[in-house]
């Protein structure tokens, strides 16, 4: 029997317009009243996930910035990884360089470059494309999460700590560059959460790891977790848990190393996972009303 259901964000609970949808929120519910924990993890920030989440009212333990943070449903602090400051400050300033849209996870902030979105689109111009292709982040977040900086020398003489570096480009052979010159360090996390852009954190960070920390805090064997995701930085949580699910939308890598498939994000596949695993409620054999 299942005991803990964590699931991805976007692409896997969420829809196109970026929210729950009702199939989804309903099957939630249902997991909750058979006496199943739910937890969110999440490449998005801690107190984005939050935010969300309370729009719904859904109580959930949260997995955020794939990994780097985990609280409790009640909203303590269970753990958190930062990246060594210098470094850190090091790599934004050979990135923002470059002119790399980056965004940089602080703990209660995201801050990104004031040029950034001009970046991107001479890169468009540059490439003589016009593309509509999903970086898995603009829009995605809250506005007022945002902080827009023009001098990052401003954090010289701050203390902020940071938990991410996510790097977005149109140009694939650019995006290749920086990432091979970060990954050839061995010194970090790399992962890749949609087309475009791959994400920098500190070493052996990784949902997965997050996924079986809190269900070791919970009491729950790893046998008993079932994970949702739809993209590369999902694999992490597939590789621990008892039953790994992957989304419809998912690439055919994805899907080859889970144990199940369920619908796309449209179609309320999280619903559809939960019901499989759980049964529907009450006879039903439908996801939504």
């Amino acid at each position: 029997m299942i005991k803990l259901i964590a699931m991805d964000m976007d692409g896997t609970l969420l829809n196109k317009h970026r929210d729950i949808g009702w199939g989804n929120l309903k099957a939630l519910r249902y997991a909750r009243s058979k006496g199943v924990t739910l937890a969110i993890a999440s490449g998005r920030a801690f107190f984005d996930i939050e935010s969300k989440m309370n729009e719904v009212d859904m109580e959930t333990h949260l997995i955020g910035t794939n990994g780097a943070t985990i609280h409790t449903s009640d909203g303590r602090l269970l753990g958190a990884d930062f990246l060594d400051r210098a470094e850190a400050l090091q790599i934004i300033n050979e990135l923002v360089e470059q002119k790399y849209y980056i965004g940089v996870y602080s703990e209660h902030h995201i801050y990104v470059p004031d040029q950034g979105t001009e970046w991107l689109r001479e890169e468009l111009k540059q490439l003589g494309i016009h593309e509509d292709r999903s970086v898995g982040f603009q829009g995605a977040t809250r506005d007022d999460f945002y902080r827009f900086v023009e001098d990052w020398g401003m954090f010289e003489k701050r203390s902020t700590e940071f938990s991410k570096i996510i790097i977005f480009s149109y140009d694939d052979v650019k995006l290749k560059k920086a990432r091979d010159i970060y990954e050839a360090k061995h010194k970090y996390s790399i992962v890749s959460s949609g087309t475009g852009n791959f994400e920098i954190m500190p070493q052996n960070v990784s949902k997965g790891n997050a996924l079986d920390h809190l269900a070791n805090h919970l009491g729950i064997p790893i046998s008993q977790v079932m994970a949702i995701g739809d993209n590369y930085n999902d694999i992490s949580m597939f590789e621990v848990a008892g039953v790994s699910v992957a989304m419809g939308n998912a690439d055919d890598e994805i899907k080859a190393i889970c144990d199940r498939v369920t619908t796309r994000c449209e179609e309320d596949g999280v619903a559809h996972a939960i019901y499989e695993e759980l049964g529907y409620p009450d006879g039903e054999k439908g996801v939504n009303p």
